[in-house]
């Protein structure tokens, strides 16, 4: 390292750590039930910290390098506040006896599960044990400006897909293997992704009613979103989307404190269009918009977060970490379920046992394998792979996701750095800030294509900017490649637009009997051709944008050079676009569908209607896998959705008998 460099370094370390010690406002933290004043020794709630301590996770050593000494201490500073790594309300632990019996055993702390596991243990004759085989959700995840650092982490499935099959047709420039992050930690892939709150166009789950799932149309499952929601900010309420909606769930929704001024322009070149802007809400979702978040008090909102937390004493509530469910046991004379096997933290197979049912909510890829090594699936790829087939059921089949492009534009701004130290200590002092917001990813579009159901969006545009991931110094006039005062005269925006009605479905299966090797993921990208000329049209719908008065001011450009593999085609034709798609496709990280929803004489269905597993006692799924078609939206919501309907149903289920 040279001295110039060495001796920028050394006195930033001094001008943070300064900036840190002069900054720090510590907030109350709410005492957990039965923690008593050993949470908190010192008496006083408003000091910031507790003696209260969990196993978290460092990951940004990693996903940052030896070099990001700037990150690296930022990392130290926040997991070492009490008001933001929440010590005492942490429920996981990695050990529990051997054996066990519990009413209700959940697998998968993802999304769906902390849902579950709040609602049931609300009765407290209940016991109830919900396992993951991550950590506990870490600090740092819970930043907006830090929101997909975790990729290709340890707290990363890091799942690669399979080239479709006789030949590949998408994710070309990577050998036809598409990359799908996926959570594994608590709060799951709802730790790394941007937070948008969509609930989806009612069309879609009337679509799931016709096919025969009695009591998913969307009037009949509405108050379940209504009971999960919380809109905190008023104008939300007034003006929709939640204007039905009352205070009271556990699940924050608020718009992020902090926007770049390059938003609202985004938004009038979209008017200028004539496109509806804001107010995006049941049957009216064509538009843009700056979108609902989960988020609250400038950090991310999970649901392990909002339901998890606040229950966290609960006597009849344990929460095992670290456990990787290999399998469901079932009687083989009855196809009964009884409990799971794991695999501890010290690679030791251990069993948990139900008295009433086994619900998996380990999500797309999660829950259709672990139900495959118990036998339960495709008879013929059972038997091939020497597991005994308990129920022979579509498992695997179905599998869908969005499908993008990013498209690269740049605008007339200094490309600088959006995470400073002063964007550090504003977050500190006010909770806002870069650092509390995802920059441009918030604004997102609703779009129909020539191929859409009318007045049903099958496009979703995502935008991309003003957002860091690891800058070294925390400098004003740090540039994107670590380098001070020599950053580009344009910054880089990419407009990603989304295939959000696919019709190209794909399968899973496992690789082996070993339940600890990756499945087989085939996502059959734009093996039906609609997929990739809804695609090319959402490419113009951005170039259209291009083109506005609004965004002139920005010199919005294309990014006009050619990719390598496609300069045989004229930039900028529908050839190109066809091609590019297949080269550097956006796989997303919204699979869905693999445990199909059916009722029953529906070939093609794994659960039935009340998302009990056809022909196997006591199981349940409820997570994405069961959507016969994926919301037209981040599905997040619907997730939500979904695990409160499933508690619903276990509830009348058991309190009956």
């Amino acid at each position: 390292m040279g001295l110039k460099v060495f001796v920028v370094h050394f006195l930033q370390w001094i001008i943070i750590g300064f900036g840190f010690a002069t900054a720090i406002r510590y907030e109350p933290t709410a005492t957990p039930r039965g923690a008593g004043t050993s949470a908190n020794p010192s008496g006083n709630p408003s000091s910031g910290c507790c003696q209260c301590k969990f196993d978290d996770t460092a990951y940004l050593n990693s996903a940052c390098g030896s070099m990001a000494s700037f990150m690296i201490l930022v990392q130290s500073l926040m997991m070492s506040r009490c008001d933001i790594a929440d010590p005492c309300r942490r429920a996981g632990r990695s050990d529990l006896p051997d054996g066990q019996w519990y009413d209700f055993i959940i697998v998968g702390a993802g999304v769906a599960g902390p849902i579950l596991a709040r609602r049931l243990s609300d009765y407290p004759w209940w016991k109830v044990l919900l396992i993951e085989a991550g950590p506990e959700e870490p600090t740092m995840t819970a930043f907006p400006g830090l929101a997909f650092n975790a990729i290709n982490s340890s707290l990363d499935w890091k799942f690669l897909t399979e080239p479709t099959q006789p030949h590949p047709t998408a994710c070309l420039e990577r050998g036809g293997i598409c990359a799908w992050p996926r959570g594994k930690m608590v709060s799951g892939t709802g730790g790394l992704y941007g937070m948008m709150y969509v609930r989806g166009h009612p069309e879609i789950y009337n679509k799931w009613a016709r096919e025969g799932n009695v009591g998913w149309s969307y009037s009949e499952i509405e108050h379940y979103f209504e009971r999960a929601e919380a809109p905190a900010n008023p104008n939300m309420v007034r003006s929709e989307p939640f204007a039905r909606t009352r205070s009271g769930g556990p699940l924050q929704i608020n718009y992020f404190p902090h926007k770049p001024d390059f938003s609202d322009d985004l938004l009038n070149s979209a008017k200028e269009l004539r496109y509806r802007i804001g107010s995006l809400r049941g049957f009216n979702q064509t538009g843009f918009m700056v979108a609902p978040m989960m988020t609250s008090a400038g950090l991310r909102g999970t649901t392990s977060r909002y339901y998890l937390r606040p229950v966290s004493q609960r006597p009849n509530l344990d929460v095992l970490i670290n456990a990787h469910v290999t399998r469901i046991l079932v009687e083989k004379w009855s196809a009964r379920a009884y409990g799971v096997e794991y695999i501890d933290k010290n690679g030791v197979r251990r069993v948990m046992k139900t008295n009433k049912e086994v619900i998996l909510t380990a999500g797309a890829i999660g829950s259709p394998q672990i139900l495959m090594t118990s036998g339960i699936g495709p008879k013929e790829h059972l038997t091939k792979l020497g597991i005994k087939p308990v129920k022979d059921l579509p498992v695997g089949e179905n599998l869908h996701n969005h499908v993008s492009i990013g498209i690269k534009m740049s605008i007339n701004d200094t490309h600088y750095e959006t995470l400073t130290l002063s964007a550090i200590n504003e977050f500190l002092a006010t909770r806002s800030g870069p650092l509390a917001s995802t920059g441009l990813t918030q604004v997102t579009a609703f779009l129909e294509s020539s191929y859409s159901t009318a007045g049903v969006p099958d496009l979703q545009i995502f935008f991309d900017g003003f957002s860091s991931k690891c800058p070294r110094t925390g400098l004003q006039t740090e540039c994107p490649d670590g380098s001070i005062n020599t950053c580009p005269e344009r910054r880089e925006i990419v407009a990603r637009p989304t295939v959000v009605c696919p019709r190209s479905k794909g399968y899973m299966k496992l690789r082996s009997p070993n339940p600890l090797d990756p499945p087989l993921l085939y996502p059959n990208y734009f093996v039906n051709e609609v997929d990739a000329k809804i695609l090319v049209e959402g490419i113009k719908k951005v170039v259209e944008l291009s083109k506005t008065k609004a965004l002139r001011k920005w010199d919005l450009r294309l990014d006009t050079k050619p990719h390598p593999w496609c300069a045989r085609y004229y930039f900028g034709s529908d050839a190109y676009w066809s091609c590019l798609i297949r080269v550097q496709t956006g796989p997303e990280n919204h699979q869905a569908g693999s445990c199909r929803m059916g009722p029953v004489g529906d070939a093609r269905a794994v659960v039935d209607p009340e998302l009990r597993v056809h022909g196997v006692e006591n199981i349940r799924v409820a997570d994405a896998s069961i959507f016969p078609i994926v919301p037209n939206a981040n599905p997040v919501a619907a997730i939500i959705m979904v695990a409160e309907k499933a508690s619903d149903l276990i509830r009348a289920a058991w309190m009956v008998k």
